[in-house]
């Protein structure tokens, strides 16, 4: 989970890896979002990102569901890293292709994305693109 201020980025993976599932929630919807996803998936584990909104969101999903264990992630470069994947899975097509990759930003937030990423850190695992992923920017 990738919490912010007012929305937060959620994933589910399985313990392979796959993404089941990614949205952006409004944080004030989270509990009853979790809640879905809890019935779904049967999650046991949260990891939270712990950047802005970490102590907030923590607070409303240990409340809600003390059983599911909540762990912190580290938010190092999930934003850069959370854009860069976004390309990956939206090519982007006619005069977007001539800026810069590094100059390039998404049509929408991409939360959704960055929550992808911290699971993928808490689990270990590794998505088949993130050897071509660079800070510097690259469509690598």
């Amino acid at each position: 989970m990738d919490p912010g201020t007012d929305k937060c980025g959620v994933a589910v993976l399985s313990r392979d890896g796959e993404v089941l599932y990614q949205g952006i929630v409004q944080t004030d919807e989270l509990a009853e979002v979790v809640q879905q996803l809890r019935e779904e998936f049967q999650i046991t584990t949260i990891g939270i990102g712990d950047r802005t909104g970490a102590q907030r969101v923590a607070g409303i999903l240990s409340a809600t569901y003390p059983d599911i264990e909540l762990k912190r992630v580290a938010e190092d470069m999930t934003s850069l890293l959370a854009r860069q994947r976004y390309w990956q899975d939206h090519p982007p097509r006619g005069l977007q292709r001539l800026i810069p990759a590094g100059l390039r930003f998404p049509p929408r937030p991409v939360d959704d994305y960055a929550a992808v990423i911290l699971a993928e850190r808490l689990t270990g695992a590794q998505h088949p693109q993130s050897q071509g992923l660079s800070i510097e920017g690259g469509d690598n």
